[in-house]
């Protein structure tokens, strides 16, 4: 017998918004946006080293109207601009890569805010200097990792297991609410409007106005995000999850912008309380299942010794273990809020532009190294 299809009830919403543009995406001309790369590529000259690059500029305008019979009718338009480097350098057999991407929904001051020349610069001179650098030691290691890596972790390795579809499927979420299961410096949260975050909207593709979930309060599971048949089924508040990538996708529940809500540490104090350890940053590929296992690639490390940062750089290292353990061990939750998964989108199924970060968190880690 086929389960009843029942959704949860939601005020009829009627709204137009669109995301804020000080400088139009469409004003500005393509001969201009390839002028910026053309600059941009300039400084690959003074790179010697540097064998292949890529520079990008992408833009996207998101235009969706959703009609129901209920009574709603919403119009959102949402700009999200993207500017993204890879560079590759070859010393002899050795071969060192690192990109760095910036993407936000907003006009094309996002290119005044992180210009392509002081991304490539930074992305040349960063590949470049990994050439001389070396693996670090493998195993448990305490980490402070950066604003970028901790979005990967907020996202892949612990968002999704909050996604009420994959909670019914056995996630590890699964019949924790209200218990404390990471530490108490730890708090996550999904919201649909975070400034100019690129997960950016004000109503999902089911016509619920969007309110931001706490997954995660002081360490105890407190929230799931959901669509309007999860919400009924398991009587909980529509939270606005349900995203579709085209009109003919059927809405899922997915993530939007999910961060880790800065602590009250500071960049000194992490690394006070790491002691000996590393600063790990940079975001290279990423990869988790509902368990919470995750590995993720990472760009670059910097030792940390004493409690102070050192000028020893490594390779970037792979850095896996269980989210739940991992956040279980932090030590501290750095004071900057910083979202950013640079170009990406969210592939559960279907794709959708997220965005995700957090405070630094010094926590452990196991590192794949030497």
């Amino acid at each position: 017998m086929k389960e009843k299809i029942v959704f949860a009830d939601v005020k009829p919403q009627q709204d137009k918004v669109e995301t804020n543009q000080v400088k139009l995406l469409q004003n500005v001309s393509i001969a201009e946006k390839m002028e910026m790369i053309k600059e941009a590529e300039k400084t690959f000259k003074d790179f010697s080293e540097v064998k292949s690059y890529t520079i990008g500029y992408e833009e996207m305008i998101d235009h969706r109207i959703v009609v129901n019979n209920e009574g709603t009718q919403i119009e959102q338009k949402i700009a999200i601009p993207a500017v993204r480097v890879q560079a590759t350098a070859v010393r002899g057999t050795k071969i060192a890569s690192y990109h760095d991407a910036w993407s936000k929904a907003k006009g094309f001051e996002l290119v005044d805010e992180h210009p392509l020349v002081e991304l490539a610069q930074h992305v040349a001179e960063t590949a470049t200097k990994n050439l001389d650098a070396t693996l670090p030691p493998g195993g448990p290691t305490k980490v402070v990792i950066d604003n970028t890596v901790v979005g990967i972790l907020a996202h892949e390795a612990v968002g999704h297991l909050f996604e009420s579809d994959l909670v019914e499927a056995g996630s590890f979420a699964k019949g924790k609410l209200g218990q404390k299961i990471v530490s108490e410096l730890i708090t996550i949260i999904d919201a649909p409007v975070l400034e100019d975050a690129s997960g950016w909207y004000m109503y999902d593709d089911e016509g619920t106005k969007g309110r931001a979930v706490e997954l995660i309060k002081n360490g105890v599971v407190s929230g799931f995000m959901n669509n309007r048949f999860y919400a009924a089924k398991y009587d909980m508040e529509p939270t606005g999850n349900a995203r579709a990538f085209n009109f003919n996708d059927e809405p899922l529940v997915r993530m939007r912008n999910t961060y880790i809500v800065p602590g009250d540490f500071s960049d000194e104090e992490l690394f006070e309380a790491v002691k000996d350890g590393l600063f790990v940053t940079g975001f290279m590929n990423g990869s988790a299942d509902t368990s919470g296992e995750f590995m993720v690639g990472t760009g670059q490390a910097i030792e940390i010794k004493n409690g102070k940062l050192t000028d020893k750089v490594f390779i970037g290292p792979t850095m896996s273990g269980n989210s739940i353990e991992v956040l279980s061990s932090t030590l501290g939750v750095g004071k900057e809020l910083a979202l950013n998964l640079g170009t990406g989108f969210c592939g559960k199924e279907q794709l959708a532009k997220v965005d995700a970060g957090g405070g630094k968190v010094a926590c452990t880690v196991i590192l794949g190294g030497r």
